[in-house]
């Protein structure tokens, strides 16, 4: 049950946090919960959590409930070179012309390939993919593929996911008469390629209003595009063909969303919610393949999308097998899925192990130089595998809280990978600091960038970024606040409550799972259970038999899972937010992000 002073913050004085933050719950109106209580037939709590995140209305609410595509997809024409890019296509569908897809090697890039490539071959259209090497060649097009697309016979290119800065390789594709289309969605700067489009609502000259889209996203939108300029001049009905059910595409585009961190808002929220409904009716042979051998038997949620499928389609990227996550994705071969999937298995437990050590390696290298005092931890290290250097930023963020950038050096040359933290454009730092000499090749988007540099310039992005982000990462780090949406009891954290805030869902960016507290209890029991993770019961009383299973993951060599670890019998608030258990469907977890000390 919720607490009965649970409105007003100011009436809860938690321990002291483990992990330095200040616990703060939301403010509500008793007016405004009870009218969204009673006008939507909803729960106390569930409004509680729709209030704070500012859904204070009955429409806004509804909205956000219940969101749908064609309510608040905007005219992909809209966006700028669409209309150029649609044509081309269109032309290239008339004249029987061969079309490659270039891709990125993560999910996002994997997804955006995989729709495009099944939306060709829903008009019987069949689309080569190139997805290149991340070990040989890098990210995004280069000379040397575009030269290799147009050897094989293709006359049009289409980038997903990258192509914004591609400078070089579009300037070769126009040598050899490629045409290139960009679809993208990472920053951009004044000057943009010479592709026949270039579609990315990140454009500095891009007034388009949703600008938080995926690449695979901005590739939803193409096809979009593209179908009802087929339509137009009535070429499915020409050639006796269906027109493609792009809404069978949505689980793609929501798995891409959820993996590129994009926030759940707006388009985005329709894009996964509509996206797991249509992953739970298992039409997509490789994403059931994926289902079966991650043992998720449950409806998928972003959860899973995240940190279940998400990981697995990557380990191929990052080991120069990018193919794997498109071939997968839009494969209707259920052996070739199988096989693939087993693939991706053997390579995702591999790259676990190599993260444990690179992660050991740039903590220790931190703590030794002091690095977690600067605005932005930039840590570098010799033979690093770069296939892992964007898991390692975010573990690094998240360990610290502030915006992190790992660099792996190779014959004198670092690749990098940055993660941010709300408030801090790192993206967009990462161009200027290329525009400056800093960098040899970078760019991104606010919350993650990707760059080369060479080692002695290392120390150089050190002093750019502190004197970029000093005052506003202090700023943003002085206070971390940690918002708990509603204080419950043990016995409230059930399968009842996961079930109704579900209806929220999908949590991820932008919608973060509701946190709860649950105060003044005891922590019956703690044992460390696989690699690293900390598990514990907490009761009301000593004395009882049954409490509420708590898991703080990756947490047994923190200050909070050793503290955990040997607090048997001790007081403490807990916070942290419901997960279902999926060994038992009546039974949930509460995973902990934060737990108090009570004297």
């Amino acid at each position: 049950m919720l607490e009965e002073h649970e409105n007003n913050s100011n009436n809860y004085e938690f321990g002291e946090s483990l992990n330095g933050m200040k616990w703060e719950v939301s403010d509500h109106c008793f007016r405004t919960i009870s009218a969204l209580t009673q006008k939507l037939g909803i729960s106390e709590v569930l409004a509680r959590v729709l209030y704070s995140r500012g859904l204070k209305t009955i429409e806004d609410a509804s909205n956000f409930l219940d969101p749908k595509v064609k309510d608040l997809i905007q005219d992909p024409f809209l966006l700028k070179d669409m209309d150029k890019a649609a044509d081309r296509i269109v032309k290239a569908v008339l004249g029987k012309e061969k079309i490659t897809i270039f891709g990125d090697y993560d999910v996002d890039g994997a997804t955006s390939s995989a729709l495009l490539r099944r939306f060709f071959a829903m008009m019987e259209i069949d689309a080569d993919v190139y997805i290149p090497s991340r070990m040989k060649e890098g990210y995004g097009p280069n000379p040397n593929a575009m030269r290799s697309i147009r050897e094989r016979g293709s006359s049009l290119v289409i980038t997903v996911d990258c192509g914004t800065m591609s400078f070089a390789a579009i300037d070769a594709a126009n040598e050899v008469g490629l045409n290139v289309i960009v679809v993208d969605h990472h920053m951009a700067l004044a000057e943009l390629p010479a592709a026949v489009a270039v579609i990315n609502p990140n454009r500095l000259d891009e007034d388009y209003p949703d600008k938080t889209m995926a690449a695979v996203g901005v590739s939803f939108m193409l096809a979009i595009a593209v179908r009802s300029s087929l339509r137009k001049i009535g070429w499915f009905d020409d050639n006796n063909l269906k027109e493609p059910d792009l809404m069978s595409l949505l689980d793609l585009v929501a798995l891409g969303t959820v993996c590129d961190v994009m926030p759940l808002r707006g388009v985005n929220r329709a894009f996964v919610k509509i996206g797991l409904q249509v992953m739970s009716s298992r039409k997509n042979v490789g994403l059931a393949a994926l289902s079966s051998i991650a043992k998720v038997e449950c409806k998928p949620q972003a959860y899973h999308l995240g940190f279940v499928f998400g990981p697995r389609i990557n380990a191929g990227g990052r080991v120069g097998e990018g193919m794997l996550g498109t071939t997968l994705l839009s494969t209707e071969d259920p052996m070739e899925a199988l096989k693939i999937t087993h693939r991706l298995e053997e390579l995702n437990e591999e790259r676990k192990v190599v993260e444990n050590q690179v992660l050991e390696e740039a903590i220790n290298y931190i703590e030794t130089k002091g690095l977690h005092h600067q605005p932005v931890v930039v840590v570098e290290g010799d033979g690093w595998h770069i296939g892992i250097l964007g898991i390692i930023a975010s573990r690094i963020k998240e360990r610290y809280g502030k915006p992190s950038a790992i660099i792996a050096i190779h014959d004198g040359v670092g690749k990098g990978s940055a993660r941010s933290i709300p408030g801090v454009d790192l993206g967009g730092s990462i161009a200027t600091a290329k525009a400056m000499g800093i960098l040899l090749e970078g760019g991104g988007h606010a919350m993650a960038g990707g760059f080369s540099i060479t080692k002695e310039n290392i120390p150089m992005l050190r002093d750019f970024f502190q004197n970029k982000f000093e005052e506003s990462v202090a700023d943003l780090t002085k206070v971390r606040k940690l918002p708990i949406d509603a204080v419950i009891g043990v016995g409230a954290a059930n399968r009842n409550l996961f079930d109704d805030i579900s209806k929220a869902g999908p949590f991820g960016s932008g919608n973060n799972q509701p946190r709860f507290a649950v105060s003044n209890v005891f922590i019956t029991k703690a044992m460390q259970v696989g690699m690293n993770h900390v598990m514990f019961i907490i009761c009301d009383r000593l004395s009882d038999s049954r409490g509420l299973k708590c898991i703080n993951f990756k947490g047994s060599e923190t200050p909070l899972g050793q503290f955990v670890l040997n607090a048997v019998g001790k007081r403490v608030d807990v916070a942290g937010f419901i997960q279902a258990n999926y060994l038992d469907y009546n039974k949930v977890d509460f995973v902990v992000e934060d737990v108090a000390f009570r004297s």
